[in-house]
Parts: C-alpha cells; sequence; structure tokens
C-alpha cells in the first residue's frame, strides 16, 4: 500500500518538475537567465510540484478515507469496535487526570508510571475523532504548502 503511495506521489513530482527543470537549465546554459532569475524559477517550479504533489496526495487520502468511513457506516461490527476504543481510551484518560491525582492525594504515596499510555489514548482518540480531518486538511488543520510563503527574509537568502 505504501509503496503505491508513494507511485502514486512520484510521477506528478518528477513528470511536473523534470520538464521545467530542463528547460531552466537550458535556458540558463543558453544566458537567457542569470544566476537569481534560475534560482528563483527553480524555487517556483519546486513549489508548484510539492503543491501539486500534495493536491495529489490530498486527493487520494480522501478516497481512501471516504471508502473507510462508508464501510464504517454499514458495518455494525466496526461502529461497535470505534465505540469500545472511544470510550476505553476514554477511560484511561480520565484516570489519567482524575483518579490518580485522586489516589496519591487519597494513599499519599506515588502512583507508578504508566509509561506512553497517555499518549497512545490521546492518539486513539484523535484517530476515532477527527484524524481524517487533520490528514485531509480540513477544516482548522488547512495549510497547503502552495499557501506557505518563505519566511527567511530576502537578504538571508542564498545569493
Amino acid at each position: 500500500m505504501l509503496s503505491s503511495l508513494f507511485a502514486a506521489l512520484a510521477g506528478p513530482l518528477v513528470d511536473g518538475l523534470l520538464g521545467r527543470v530542463i528547460g531552466l537549465v537550458q535556458n540558463y546554459q543558453s544566458k537567457q537567465l542569470t544566476e537569481a532569475q534560475l534560482r528563483t524559477e527553480l524555487e517556483k517550479a519546486l513549489v508548484s510540484a510539492a503543491a501539486e504533489v500534495e493536491k495529489q496526495h490530498a486527493e487520494t487520502l480522501a478516497k481512501s478515507y471516504s471508502a473507510f468511513l462508508a464501510t464504517t457506516r454499514q458495518s455494525p461490527l466496526l461502529q461497535r469496535a470505534f465505540a469500545a476504543v472511544i470510550y476505553s481510551q476514554l477511560a484511561v484518560l480520565l484516570w489519567h487526570q482524575l483518579g490518580i491525582p485522586a489516589y496519591v492525594a487519597i494513599i499519599g504515596r506515588a502512583y507508578p508510571s504508566s509509561g506512553t499510555t497517555v499518549e497512545w489514548a490521546y492518539l486513539l482518540l484523535a484517530a476515532c475523532l477527527g484524524l481524517g480531518s487533520v490528514v485531509l486538511r480540513a477544516g482548522p488543520a488547512r495549510r497547503t504548502i502552495a499557501a506557505s510563503e518563505t519566511t527567511a527574509p530576502p537578504a538571508a537568502r542564498r545569493p
């Protein structure tokens, strides 16, 4: 599955970038572009290629997530499994936030460490309740490569 995802994303990146880069380098070699112009155009080409890959990635994830949710809607077993995970991990988080402090206050001893249980509980709850919107960059998580700009001032960039 991972190899098919990489194959789906690598094709547009190579196709979108290679032709533009070859053209830019040829123009630079024939003295039609200065080094600064070449650098600027290469940066634009990289950003647009990355934006195209990101768009393809989002479409692939959206299709996968939609298929998964459609299956979940039709399968009572998956619905029960989701409910079991949500309630069990909520119980873990409530124990860690309310039960352990109460235990320490009542007993007066330190509670033994539970390792990364809490981190896993948060992760599982996030996955069950809204990881799709985060991965698909919907809602408050929406941000794309194309929308981001270089934060370094022009003087700080390489000449």
